[in-house]
């Protein structure tokens, strides 16, 4: 009950009005409300198994993120772990059977580091991308390699036992104390690649609306905006840069070439790209070297005393 105060009424009675299958609050506002800015929605997850959708609207004064789940399952218990159970029912039985109950602590931090070490090497495929793109001349390279960067940090954040939550991420980084050194090296580099240095209100001005119109067929388009013009509001210009390439990454990793060559002047404003393959191709061989370096000592890491 003491965590169910911290939960707007209106929001219970929306619930309790409006859907009828089993309910809970996943997201920082379950997991790490001290973290929470105010910008931040309320993740709803709704477990049916005939999926509508997610979507994203606002209810008084905050926002609602509704995301359809189909069940509890280790694919995505990272999202739901620590869940607020608001509303259950006989075929599910949330609040029974809860999803840390379910999982230990140590399964949790178990499918956690393996999510890091998979953002690792998935950040290694795109090396090849940035290659080509770098011998093109083509300001792709830039794209490429922060989307590379991007995964590499989520993959340290995973590996230290943190979740890495999109418009906290940059917080999350600046928390992280290790001992060893690649790790260490592997956030220089990568927030280097990203190029925090170049973050102004300008800058993002640009980027919002480019980013936004990259994410326009999105349910959650209005949520990025949100996020990013109370960021900038509250002078965090850092992690708004940080945040809004996130969401480009996020929009932009699937695409295929077609479209981005179709849209790539939008792209090279949204994610604020350079254009100076000198600078690209020594950033590229350090985060490469970084990362390989990262995934050999893995084993080490996680070996008793040697932990993070």
């Amino acid at each position: 009950m003491i965590i169910l105060k911290r939960i707007p009424s209106a929001l219970i009675d929306y619930i309790i009005n409006n859907i009828r299958y089993p309910v809970g609050i996943i997201g920082c506002r379950a997991t790490n409300p001290e973290m929470s800015l105010d910008c931040c929605e309320y993740d709803i997850a709704i477990f049916n198994k005939k999926s509508e959708g997610n979507r994203f609207f606002q209810l008084d004064d905050h926002g609602l993120e509704l995301i359809a789940q189909k069940k509890i399952s280790t694919t995505n218990m990272l999202n739901l772990y620590n869940m607020i159970v608001i509303q259950d029912d006989n075929g599910l039985i949330l609040s029974s059977v809860p999803i840390d109950k379910i999982y230990s602590v140590q399964h949790y931090l178990k499918v956690l580091r393996g999510f890091g070490k998979k953002s690792i090497i998935n950040s290694l495929f795109y090396h090849e991308k940035i290659t080509k793109s770098i011998q093109k001349n083509s300001v792709l390279a830039g794209m490429w390699l922060k989307i590379a960067a991007y995964d590499l940090l989520e993959g340290i954040l995973a590996l230290s036992e943190i979740k890495p939550m999109p418009i906290h991420e940059l917080n999350q980084i600046r928390a992280i104390t290790t001992q060893h050194q690649d790790m260490a090296d592997g956030i220089k580099i990568a927030l280097e690649c990203i190029g925090l240095e170049r973050a102004t209100r300008s800058t993002i001005s640009r980027s919002i609306e480019g980013v936004c119109e990259l994410n326009s067929m999105e349910y959650d388009k209005e949520l990025i905006r949100i996020k990013a013009n109370h960021l900038l509001k509250k002078g965090m210009v850092s992690d708004c840069y940080y945040y809004l390439g996130k969401m480009g990454d996020r929009c932009l990793t699937d695409k295929d070439d077609r479209f981005l060559s179709t849209y790539i002047k939008l792209i090279q404003i949204s994610m604020d790209l350079t254009k100076d393959m000198q600078q690209l191709e020594r950033l590229q061989i350090n985060l490469v070297n970084t990362s390989k370096s990262i995934l050999k000592k893995l084993s080490y890491y996680y070996s008793g005393s040697n932990r993070l």
